[in-house]
């Protein structure tokens, strides 16, 4: 029997003035959820520790999204052997 599962991935970044001071990154699928961000430019995210968070807050909210709009799911197929 086939089993697929299917995931989404979803990046984003918090930049200022065109320089990138954080990255976000999470992977979701019908079993695990992974949300990461790492720091580019530490003395800017202390600069603009506000924006950064509220950032992550949106991004995280859009993760919500994903999870509660059920894109994700498991999928399975018969397929009997010939």
């Amino acid at each position: 029997m086939l089993k697929t599962e299917k995931r989404v991935t979803l990046s984003g970044n918090t930049e200022i003035d065109g320089t990138n001071i954080v990255y976000y990154r999470a992977e979701i699928s019908p079993d695990d959820r992974r949300i990461t961000q790492s720091i580019q430019n530490d003395d800017l995210y202390y600069q603009n520790k506000e924006e950064c968070r509220k950032d992550f807050f949106s991004f995280t909210e859009r993760v919500y999204d994903i999870e509660d709009s059920n894109l994700i799911e498991e999928e399975e197929d018969s397929n009997e052997e010939q």
